[in-house]
């Protein structure tokens, strides 16, 4: 019991509490990315690309064209590659959505290292 309220002491005198590893992030977690980056911009691309492909699958040729617009917010996830999820502003024939989009990156998968794996409507 007294080694415990100790290792706990010393950990929180030294800024390694629960709240510093808050404030760094967590290994393997989400962190936003603060400016796009020319990856986030391809994952993005990608996922307008491979939905629009989807959608015109679905619907034949009734498809509406799909359009990214705009990233309008991102964050990566470091794992074996990695995991963008995507807030996109999209034009769906003349109307204006948005989507969460994520997309999985991994270098070594040839001959295109994106993968989406989720698209929903917000």
């Amino acid at each position: 019991m007294k080694l415990n309220v100790i290792l706990v002491a010393a950990l929180g005198s030294a800024g390694l509490g629960l709240g510093g590893w808050a404030q760094a992030g967590l290994p393997g977690g989400w962190a936003a990315v603060a400016r796009p980056t020319k990856e986030c911009a391809a994952a993005a691309t990608f996922a307008v690309q491979e939905q629009g492909k989807a959608m015109a699958k679905q619907s034949g040729a009734r498809a509406k064209k799909l359009a990214l617009l705009q990233v309008l917010g991102a964050e990566e996830q470091v794992v074996a590659g990695v995991r963008y999820r995507l807030k996109l502003k999209v034009k769906v024939g003349d109307a204006e959505k948005v989507a969460q989009a994520e997309v999985w990156w991994q270098a070594w998968r040839k001959p295109d290292p994106h993968q989406l794996l989720k698209w929903t409507w917000k």
